[in-house]
């Protein structure tokens, strides 16, 4: 767990773990019940804990849903709709349950902060995916009381879905993690006027993304990226910076030193840039 990467001047560090995936039949239709896929040993309980203990900026997010690529694909596609709900939220609270269990000899128990919705691929109309996802946001954080932080991460492909869930569960979502890696950005303007239009839909909640996965390189540069951040954040309009993903941070393709583009992004956010 690369702790160096945290910046104690962030005010919130997101610490995300990737994914809790669910269940499909036959027909590749989801059956709601999650579970986790993350490298558990790596990221146990005890680790997460300590992790927490040592940098207080810390919170930790399960992630739900997963990456669409060409060789997996996770869909939000429900066999049947009510009943995949009521099977998310008794499994999702499983999983959470996994790391907040008995109260260790500080006193905490919230190892878990909060979730993230990042369907990539959705298969039915914006009104069922936003009350389905949204009941069960709703329900996860009346019914688990660490649950404090809510998150979604739209892409340009299935904008229209996650702008319905916000418009109608805005109350319960603390940020937007918009993909912007995910469409073709080609210039610094570019990149500020699609910030700003988005930033009409979420109500000052929109974080800006960027990918250091080589799969999602082409489509936004790294400069424009950067650019474009410095420039929302001189006009006090940009209120974080999100990364995906650190196993490709770490692992960076040219003889740059891990992490750079995390290291940039909150030097950035914390005027150290």
């Amino acid at each position: 767990m690369r702790e160096d990467i945290i910046n104690p001047k962030i005010s919130e560090f997101h610490f995300i773990l990737g994914f809790a995936t669910e269940d499909y039949d036959q027909e590749g239709k989801g059956t709601g019940y999650f579970k986790r896929t993350w490298n558990y040993d790596y990221f146990s309980p005890d680790k997460v804990r300590e992790l927490k203990k040592k940098y207080g900026n810390v919170k930790v997010i399960i992630s739900i849903g997963g990456r669409h690529t060409d060789s997996s694909q996770y869909p939000f596609n429900p066999a049947e709709k009510e009943l995949w709900s009521d099977q998310a939220i008794e499994s999702l609270k499983e999983v959470i349950a996994d790391y907040d269990g008995e109260k260790d000899e500080c006193g905490c128990n919230n190892v878990i902060d909060g979730i993230e919705i990042n369907y990539e691929e959705i298969k039915c109309t914006d009104t069922d995916f936003a009350h389905y996802i949204g009941k069960v946001i709703k329900e996860l954080k009346k019914l688990v009381p660490s649950i404090k932080v809510v998150s979604i991460a739209p892409s340009d492909l299935v904008r229209p879905h996650y702008k319905r869930l916000y418009q109608e569960y805005h109350d319960y979502i603390n940020w937007v993690d918009y993909q912007f890696y995910d469409q073709k950005v080609s210039s610094k303007d570019e990149f500020v006027n699609l910030f700003r239009e988005l930033s009409n839909e979420y109500q000052g909640k929109l974080l800006a993304g960027f990918s250091t996965d080589p799969n999602d390189a082409g489509k936004i540069s790294r400069e424009v990226f950067l650019e474009g951040c410095s420039e929302l954040i001189h006009r006090k309009l940009l209120p974080g910076i999100f990364v995906w993903d650190a196993n490709d941070s770490a692992v960076p393709r040219s003889n740059e030193k891990p992490f750079l583009l995390e290291e940039k992004a909150q030097n950035l956010l914390t005027g150290s840039d």
